[in-house]
């Protein structure tokens, strides 16, 4: 019977996989082909000719949306976001879940909703507050908005970790001595150190993707993101480099999940178990 159960899993997996490739196989496709192709009615699964002037057409520094310095920059704004979001998220986790806080469930629950709101009720507010200091068109007034949006996320995570670490670790630690800033530091961030791993890399990915905030935040182009310019190539390049540019975005990503694919397991399956 349990075998019987088991032989309709590989299909849907099959299938799923199918549905969630196909897609992806599609822009590869586009990125290859000669334009007069691209725009052929005949339906085509594997290229008759392989072109890949549209790649070096992208990643040309004269092009007209300069993807490759979009790519640096939504590389260094992810790095700081992670980083940043990481090392704030830490002592709130740690306060938030080991010490006798009054209200500390409501607090977390507040947490949760405000990472669930939409991001478009505090962009808005922000981007004020951003023009009036002069942030705009800057990687800070880009990271700042990055992190307020993600902490949430990475303090709920970070707990998630931080809750699998017994408790009479810290005790011992305590009774020999150790303050909380002590045991925060020598105790609980190397055995976070998964957790911390898997933070960092959630916090990257959910910084590369942004797309509403560098819309708002950013006008030129020195500034530009892999998202932001994508959106701006939908109009101003033809189709193959617009898939070209959209292969070399998703391409750190899907090396990310490839590379560290069991961190972010762990981190799915942790937060299933809360």
């Amino acid at each position: 019977m349990k075998a019987l159960r088991r032989l309709w899993v590989y299909p849907a997996a099959l299938a799923v996989l199918v549905v969630i490739a196909f897609p992806l196989y599609g822009v590869v496709l586009t990125s290859i082909q000669r334009e007069q192709d691209i725009r052929s009615r005949d339906v085509n699964f594997i290229p008759r000719y392989i072109e890949l002037g549209h790649y070096q057409a992208v990643l040309d520094p004269g092009h007209i949306v300069p993807i490759r310095e979009a790519m640096m920059n939504s590389f260094t704004v992810s790095v700081l976001t992670a980083v940043i979001a990481v090392a704030l998220a830490l002592p709130a986790t740690y306060a938030l879940y080991r010490l006798p806080l009054p209200g500390r469930s409501y607090i977390l629950a507040g947490l949760v909703s405000i990472y669930l709101l939409p991001t478009i009720l505090f962009v808005l507010p922000l981007y004020v507050r951003a023009a009036q200091f002069g942030l705009l068109d800057t990687f800070t007034g880009l990271v700042i908005p990055y992190v307020a949006f993600i902490l949430p996320f990475m303090v709920w995570i970070l707990g998630a970790f931080l809750k699998a670490i017994p408790v009479q670790i810290e005790e011992a630690a305590m009774i020999d001595g150790a303050n909380r800033l002590q045991i925060l530091v020598r105790v609980v961030l190397p055995l976070m150190k998964p957790g911390i791993g898997a933070g960092l890399l959630m916090g990257f990915i959910l910084a590369w993707i942004e797309f509403l905030t560098p819309l708002l935040f950013t006008r030129e182009l020195r500034i530009l993101t892999v998202t932001l310019g994508l959106y701006r190539s939908t109009y101003e390049i033809e189709i193959g480099q617009l898939a070209a540019a959209a292969v070399l975005t998703a391409l750190p990503l899907i090396v990310l999940t490839v590379v560290f694919q069991r961190a972010i397991s762990q981190v799915i399956t942790t937060g299933a178990e809360r």
